[in-house]
Formats: C-alpha cells, sequence, structure tokens
C-alpha cells in the first residue's frame, strides 16, 4: 500500500529487535512545503538554504515519551524531543516498520527548527530554518565546535527517543551510538546558545516564527 504522511500526522516507529513503539509527529516537510515555494535561484548569493542543500528530503520531526507494547496504547503526547530533522518518515529509506495513528493540526506559530552552526567560506553561519545568520565565531575557536548540519534517520530518531528516556538498553549494541541530537543542535548548548545571540544581538528566547518574521521569511507561507 502507497502511504504518505501528511502534515501533522502521528506516526509510530517500531524499534528495531523489539516488540515496542515509539512515537512522534510531523510538522514540516522540506520537499513539499519549502521546495514547492521558495524559488531558491533568487536567493542572494551569500545565502546558503540549508533547506535546499541539505535537508532536502528531510522532514521535521517531534517526538513523544513513553515506549509502548502495543500501538493502540499511546495516549501521552508530552514531548521529548521537540525538533529533529530526518529522512523522511515513509520514504524507502526508512528500513523500521511505521504506520499513521491520528493527525493533529500543526500551530506553525511554534514550530523550531535545529540550530547548527556550518562553516563556509572560513565564516560560521547559524543556520536555523530558512536562516542563515553571520556569527563572530573566530576560526580558532569554531574548530572545537561541532554543532554543524547533520541528517538523521528515522532509525537513528527511534535510537535516539530511547537514549533521552534513559533506555540505552533497548539499542543494539552494535548500533548504538555514544550520544543522540545533543552535539548537533546548538539548542542542547544553552550557555554556547546565549553567547552566540547575544553577540548577535538576538533574545534567545524569541521565537523562530517570530525571528523569522521580523527578517522577511513568514513560515505561515507554507501552511
Amino acid at each position: 500500500m502507497n502511504r504518505k504522511l501528511k502534515i501533522g500526522d502521528v506516526f509510530y516507529l517500531k524499534i528495531r529487535d523489539q516488540e515496542s513503539y515509539v512515537f512522534g509527529r510531523v510538522l514540516f516537510d522540506v520537499k513539499k512545503q519549502y521546495q514547492k515555494t521558495v524559488n531558491v535561484n533568487n536567493l542572494p548569493s551569500d545565502y546558503f538554504p540549508y533547506l535546499k542543500m541539505f535537508y532536502s528530503d528531510c522532514q521535521l520531526v517531534e517526538m513523544y515519551d513513553g515506549i509502548y507494547d502495543n500501538i493502540d496504547d499511546f495516549n501521552d503526547q508530552k514531548i521529548i524531543i521537540p525538533r529533529v530533522l530526518t529522512q523522511a518518515i515513509d520514504s524507502k529509506r526508512n528500513v523500521l516498520e511505521w504506520g499513521i495513528v491520528a493527525n493533529h493540526k500543526v500551530d506553525y506559530t511554534k514550530i523550531e527548527f535545529p540550530e547548527n552552526l556550518n562553516l563556509s567560506g572560513n565564516v560560521r553561519f547559524l543556520d536555523r530554518g530558512e536562516l542563515s545568520l553571520r556569527t563572530n565565531i573566530k576560526e580558532n575557536e569554531s574548530e572545537n565546535m561541532n554543532y554543524k548540519s547533520n541528517m538523521c534517520v528515522p532509525l537513528t530518531v527511534a535510537n535516539a527517543s530511547l537514549d533521552f528516556q534513559g533506555r540505552r538498553d533497548l539499542i543494539p549494541e552494535d548500533i548504538r551510538r555514544p550520544s543522540y541530537l545533543k552535539d548537533n543542535d546548538l539548542y542542547y548548548n544553552p550557555e554556547l546558545r546565549n553567547r552566540i545571540f547575544a553577540d548577535l544581538a538576538i533574545d534567545p528566547d524569541k521565537s523562530y516564527y517570530e525571528l523569522s518574521k521580523e527578517i522577511g521569511y513568514d513560515l505561515e507561507r507554507f501552511y
């Protein structure tokens, strides 16, 4: 059966080698929303549209608390991973069993994107959704900073959900990573994040929707 996820779909992922499931929701689809709306050829020449260059086949998802033995038992929507960009859950690259259980409308004013530090022309840019902001991070200082764009796959997202819930024992040892997501999103390093935002004279508590709209990239146009 040909299944395609829609924005707002709540999905399950079956844990590898286990009879248990984790759940999440699709918040944004780069190919279906961004790629069909934005003409990247008209963007400024010094602008690095990483949604085009790096995450073109990805979906932004959130993941929920809970590990369930039965799909029908899912009833908790406490968010444990608020944002991660992954290769599409409904793509052939997803090696895990998955399915759709519900659809809950997405409030685009509350969507957040991962915050990455990417190097371009010896300059570190803070990339966040459509935004690419030049930072003042020195070249020698940036050598010890990861947080660069890193594409996940659904298997990694499922394992990250286990890791965030203290259940690394459910992740097969041969694919278990030292950590998940926290080295690839500035959100998980508040001290460095606050310093960078202070240098940019940006309120770190300002939502992505507010900030992007001020700069001229209104997320509403995708919904």
